[in-house]
């Protein structure tokens, strides 16, 4: 069962009034907006004039800023209660074992288990199984090094960057464990069956969402740090859309342009998306399928985003850029770190455009360019030649061992996810 109600604010307060009870849901944060702002690039856009322009669309995206993850919320505000170590506990024993296996299971934990345990309708796993086949290979060869650059895309915005400011990522250690344990999940999520109930990448969602849920109920209660009329609430369902609709909105914006329907490959794609955003408790408007409604989704919480700039983001792309994810110090995963953190500050300068790339403190020269090509061209040049080996019958079962067996072995060297906070580090 997926979040679907329209008034997410008398839905919040009625499943996690420990949370919620106390906020004035019917307010409208600094960071939203209705209206574009002259210098916005959507400004000229049709399309998205007309959606601002109604009332009831506006509203509802009002709300979805406001919007948290009120099963999950629930949960973890027992946490002061019963300690963080049991809630962990037995929220593993019952995505291993099932909720019967929990005993005294508080009815939060049987609230939370049961919404994922409820397969949606429109659920097709052997669409997320064909989808999770063909991002192996490339996550096999590329998981390691277009990650930093995935990260610092969503501090060019104060808003959103906040709440990893507040909770401690501005040293490369933290920043560093907050890209292992993102990306984990998303490794883990290719790997076969491991999106089944009780798989690998299931457990790494359902944690994921107590992590969240326990960065919410800490900033809330830390008023000195945290500003609701300001920043609306820590981490809100528009804030998680980048990784449940990235690669379902290019798809989307194609067919589209193209005036046709997703390809096979791109709906298998969207449906193991529209899947995990569904475990990370995603409402229903973030979970289509239908191109028309991933393009509006996306579309809207851009537009109803204001950009505040805050300084302290070069400071999180500093610490994203510098924290050394390799297994060893050798001569060998030095020079990869060297390749991968360069790299990484060409691709950002060419995301987000060289004034806003200074702006937050990246700079890419030859240097950085040279080290884009040394990085992947080989890598390109690999996944061409395995692609096109993946295409011989014969050949189709060795390369998917090739890839789980990598995606294995870089998962091994990262290291075990913590999924926790400690919000004694939390300050401004």
């Amino acid at each position: 069962m997926a979040y679907s109600e329209r008034n997410i604010s008398e839905m919040q307060k009625r499943v996690a009034p420990r949370v919620y009870g106390n906020l004035d849901l019917d307010i409208v944060p600094e960071r939203f907006r209705s209206e574009l702002g002259e210098s916005s690039i959507l400004k000229k856009n049709s399309r998205i004039t007309a959606l601002l322009a109604d009332p009831k669309k506006v509203e509802f995206f009002r709300q979805l800023t406001l919007m948290g993850d009120p099963l999950a919320d629930a949960y973890a505000a027992l946490i002061p209660e019963l300690g963080f170590r049991k809630i962990r506990e037995m929220l593993e024993t019952a995505i291993v074992q099932g909720i019967d296996a929990v005993s005294e299971a508080p009815p939060e934990l049987k609230a939370f288990i049961g919404a994922v345990d409820e397969k949606p309708q429109w659920l097709d796993m052997e669409r997320v199984e064909r989808a999770a086949r063909f991002m192996r290979l490339p996550t096999a060869l590329w998981g390691d090094y277009a990650l930093r650059v995935a990260f610092m895309n969503t501090y060019v915005n104060g808003y959103q960057g906040l709440p990893m400011i507040i909770t401690g990522a501005l040293t490369s250690e933290s920043a560093g464990r907050r890209m292992t344990e993102t990306a984990s999940t998303f490794k883990l999520a290719t790997l076969p069956g491991a999106l089944d109930r009780g798989g690998e990448a299931y457990r790494s969602v359902l944690l994921v969402r107590l992590m969240h849920a326990m960065v919410r109920g800490n900033l809330l209660r830390k008023k000195e740090v945290w500003d609701f009329s300001v920043y609306g609430l820590p981490i809100p369902q528009v804030d998680q859309m980048g990784a449940a609709l990235v690669t379902s909105y290019a798809f989307a914006k194609r067919a589209l342009k193209a005036k046709r329907p997703f390809k096979q490959l791109e709906r298998d794609i969207v449906e193991l998306n529209r899947y995990t955003a569904f475990l990370l408790g995603m409402h229903d408007q973030f979970l289509s399928a239908e191109p028309e409604q991933i393009v509006e989704t996306w579309e809207m919480c851009q537009a109803t985003l204001r950009h505040m700039h805050d300084p302290r983001g070069k400071q999180l792309n500093e610490a994203t850029l510098t924290a050394y994810r390799r297994p060893n110090t050798n001569l060998f995963n030095r020079a990869l770190h060297f390749l991968d953190s360069n790299a990484n500050r060409f691709m950002y300068e060419k995301i987000v455009g060289r004034r806003t790339a200074e702006e937050m403190g990246v700079e890419a020269g030859l240097k950085e360019a040279l080290s884009f090509a040394t990085l992947f061209t080989p890598l390109g040049v690999n996944y061409s030649a395995l692609y096109m080996a993946d295409k011989v019958p014969a050949l189709h079962k060795l390369i998917d061992r090739f890839a789980v067996k990598e995606i294995h072995k870089q998962l091994h060297a990262e290291g075990p996810a913590e999924y926790k906070t400690d919000s004694k580090s939390y300050a401004m």
